[in-house]
């Protein structure tokens, strides 16, 4: 629920086809609603990749100057809508960048009345939600790296592909942005997101109010149940003022269960034990005290792992957790026989004072590859330093370094897909091989104790993968 602060207009609607016109003088023909924060709406625009916000007329008074110091911070690196232009005339609000064919998360998170398991594969499944949540905590970490709070976390303002088979992640809003917390006025925040302080006029936006509202996103769209609607709130709309301000315990409060939720899913499916010890930690002990919420960082490593765990079954297509022994969705009983892989940090010989020989750190990331399910190891995992390549061009986390196939047998084929240096590594033979782009190395799991794969300089610090032999049992 959002209620205008007084003396707030409220927003005129729009339709597709309007006209809305801004400063470059171009005359721009809405397409769809795409999204919807706190301050307004955003549209999808008319043969181009950009989209326009609406805003409303109270929020629109310093809009030119919040866009001019967008236009200042250093965004690079952050899959974020820039400003374009400024509107005119009755309508107040601005253009941005927009990828193509993306849709607010939300759409994730909306679960239809008839046939919703097949909605929840056909939409990406498990694997898919956490992968696009994990690079969205990506996205925010690094907005907060920059000294930066998003300022409105919510499922219209996160866009992601909307293709399933797609994961991108694109976050809107930009004019959000800002450098150190404010009392937040007449600003508007969504308010089933938002953290208690703010709500309560207690604190403005900043890196731990984003931590709050991407919890309840990732909650969210994970369990497809709010974090803080139980059955007593569902029975009574009228409490959700309480609930949203924290008076109220979450649904899954590990010793107040006046508020439990008989709605969603499974806890012990949607959610690994890491991703349940977040959602706790910022729900009870980071619910009023803001300093004992986890990190952007902490919910990104966590999404990420839990993501590079998952399989899919071969009967109806779900995705699940590595560790089950069965499909949680088609109950199923055998699960396909899967490969763990770890990858540790590597350190070569002298390249640290008290460390005079080469030296691996413990296992940082595990992948789970399943038979006949291919894997592809991407920069944000392979690499240790994202900020260089081995080029101009920066370095998108999301660019692959290879693909792993196993085929269930005895081998498991290396492909390297990327343009950053990947080679196998022999420690008992003391060589190693470089790997052209497009080289395909089948690796015998007879030999998985002596060859590991490198990626990235080889004289540097970098990160190996090492594959361990079949797991018979999760």
């Amino acid at each position: 629920m959002r209620v205008p602060p007084p003396g707030r207009r409220v927003r005129r609607s729009h339709r597709p086809g309007d006209i809305v016109r801004d400063d470059r003088g171009e005359a721009l023909e809405l397409c769809e609603e795409i999204g919807s924060g706190g301050q307004g709406t955003v549209w999808s625009l008319k043969g181009g990749q950009a989209a326009v916000k609406f805003v409303e007329s109270g929020a629109g008074d310093d809009l030119r100057l919040r866009i001019a110091a967008v236009r200042r911070f250093d965004l690079s690196g952050v899959p974020i809508a820039r400003p374009l232009s400024l509107l005119v005339g009755d309508d107040i609000g601005y253009t941005m960048e927009l990828l193509a064919e993306m849709t607010g998360i939300g759409t994730l998170i909306a679960v239809p009345h008839e046939r919703q398991a097949e909605w929840f594969h056909a939409t990406g499944g498990l694997r898919r939600r956490l992968r696009l949540l994990a690079r969205a905590a990506e996205a925010l970490d690094r907005i907060h790296s920059k000294g930066l709070a998003y300022g409105d976390v919510s499922p219209g303002n996160v866009l992601v592909s909307a293709r399933s088979e797609n994961d991108q992640v694109w976050l809107i809003d930009p004019d959000n942005l800002s450098v150190q917390a404010r009392l937040p006025d007449a600003a508007y925040v969504t308010e089933d997101y938002a953290a208690p302080e703010l709500l309560t006029g207690q604190a403005g936006p900043d890196s731990l109010t984003d931590v709050f509202a991407f919890a309840v996103l990732a909650f969210h769209t994970l369990a497809l149940t709010h974090p803080f609607i139980g059955d007593m709130v569902d029975r009574d709309a009228g409490l959700e003022v309480d609930a949203f301000r924290g008076r109220l315990p979450w649904i899954d409060h590990q010793t107040d269960d006046r508020n439990r939720s008989s709605q969603g899913l499974s806890r012990q499916i949607a959610l690994t034990k890491g991703l349940r010890r977040l959602a706790a930690q910022t729900f009870e002990e980071g619910l009023h005290r803001p300093e004992r919420r986890p990190s952007m960082r902490d919910w990104h490593d966590k999404l990420d792992q839990a993501a590079l765990l998952m399989i899919a079954c071969p009967g109806c297509g779900g995705t699940y957790h590595a560790a089950m022994t069965g499909c949680p969705w088609c109950r199923r009983e055998s699960r396909p026989p899967v490969l763990r892989c770890d990858l540790h940090g590597y350190l070569p010989a002298g390249k640290a004072p008290e460390i005079p020989d080469e030296a691996e750190t413990e296992r940082l990331r595990s992948i789970i590859l399943a038979s006949g399910q291919p894997q592809t190891v991407r920069a944000r995992t392979g690499l240790l330093c994202l900020d260089r390549g081995p080029s101009g061009i920066a370095t998108d986390p999301g660019e692959p370094l290879v693909d792993l196939n196993w085929d269930g047998g005895r081998r498991v084929l290396i492909h390297r897909v990327g343009r950053h240096p990947v080679w196998m590594v022999n420690r008992r033979a003391r060589s190693d091989v470089p790997l052209d782009p497009g080289d395909i190395w089948p690796l015998n799991l007879n030999d998985t104790a002596d060859w590991t794969v490198h990626f990235g300089p080889p004289a540097e610090p970098h990160r190996l993968l090492r594959i361990l032999l079949p797991r018979t049992e999760a």
